[in-house]
């Protein structure tokens, strides 16, 4: 009769008790090896979904470089059924609708291209423990050159301009210099924090609300709590709103905070499309109480062709671009990789967002 020897592997979270037959110690070690190889299996064996469109060598490298996952990047159509069952994490730059996240049941993790997440928040996203991760912290760039771009044509009177080359009119303007200037920003973030150095380098005064107490930047001249916002209105010849689009800023600025504005300010919406109703807007600007705006974030998106705001005289419209840059991929990737890399290997995850908060 064959003898047999009791034993116990242990392995990470497994232990496994039993009885093999005594033969030799590279046996035992076999099956231990075995062991330790299904346990790696089952831990990097992933299916990711990359939902973006990305470059064909950005796909290959990052298949190369997290081999031991199952990437595939692709549409909606193209994706299998029956993997999308087994997918654990997607990365996507567009929002997913409820009914496809409820198609992937093992969804553990979605990271997104933007720093805002509240649109990618579905009732299934929010119901279940899916992580959600942003890019939070690389759009400061854009953002302030666009802010201090609508800034610069306001200032030199730039539409007026281009409206007098239309009419053929030889018309004398008087622009104004920004040095000197008090540059308001409603949202001191990673963007607001950006357009703060960059317009205090051009010897603005720079006074921004945040939404907690924090220690003031050397290159912000005052700063406050939303305590602080009606003063900033009154006292501002820019407001730049750099707010995130959740419902605790929705409607934040009414007809009281539109009227603090003075007759010469300008209004500039970058982010918070909802943080002032359409037909409050129109009306404020129809009634000059401001001088006008630069509108990049809308309450309806895409604005449809009935608003009022395609033909007020005193308003510009960008159609989402303020944080639209060529150089796309290389700040995104970076905290993707290294996001992948910690989901594969069970690690914290970077910018995680709160699914109650939004951000």
């Amino acid at each position: 009769m064959r003898a047999h020897r009791s034993f116990v592997a242990v392995y990470g979270d497994f232990t496994i008790f039993g009885k093999r037959p005594c033969r030799d110690r590279v046996q035992t070690n076999t099956f231990v090896d075995s062991l330790q190889r299904f346990r790696y299996e089952t831990i990097m064996s992933q299916n990711i979904w990359l939902r973006v469109n990305l470059p064909e060598q950005e796909v290959k490298s990052l298949q190369h470089a997290f081999s031991d996952c199952d990437l595939r990047s692709g549409d909606d159509a193209a994706m299998a059924a029956d993997w999308l069952r087994d997918v654990d994490a997607v990365f996507t730059e567009e929002a997913i609708p409820d009914t496809l996240v409820q198609q992937m049941p093992s969804l553990k993790w979605l990271h997104v291209t933007r720093g805002g997440v509240n649109v990618y928040l579905t009732p299934s996203v929010k119901a279940r423990p899916i992580q959600v991760t942003g890019s939070k912290g690389i759009h400061g760039t854009v953002f302030s050159e666009f802010a201090l771009a609508s800034i610069f044509m306001l200032a030199k009177k730039l539409p007026e301009c281009m409206e007098a080359q239309r009419e053929k009119k030889w018309q004398m303007l008087q622009p104004v210099e920004v040095a000197g200037r008090t540059l308001g920003i409603v949202g001191l973030g990673t963007v607001g924090d950006e357009l703060a150095r960059k317009a205090k380098a051009l010897g603005m005064r720079v006074i921004a609300t945040r939404r907690t107490a924090t220690a003031k930047p050397d290159y912000v001249d005052e700063l406050g709590t939303p305590d602080f916002l009606p003063r900033l209105l009154a006292e501002s010849d820019y407001v730049v709103l750099l707010l995130a689009s959740v419902p605790s800023t929705f409607n934040i600025i009414g007809e009281k905070e539109l009227r603090l504005l003075k007759p010469s300010a300008y209004f500039i919406n970058l982010t918070g499309g909802r943080t002032v109703e359409e037909k409050l807007l129109v009306r404020a600007l129809k009634e000059k109480w401001f001088a006008g705006a630069v509108l990049d974030a809308f309450e309806r998106q895409p604005l449809p062709e009935d608003s009022e705001l395609w033909n007020l005289p005193n308003v510009i419209i960008t159609p989402r671009i303020a944080g639209i840059t060529s150089e796309k991929w290389p700040p995104l990737l970076p905290i993707f990789r290294e996001n992948l890399r910690r989901f594969i290997a069970g690690e914290p995850l970077c910018n995680v967002v709160n699914k109650e908060l939004g951000y």
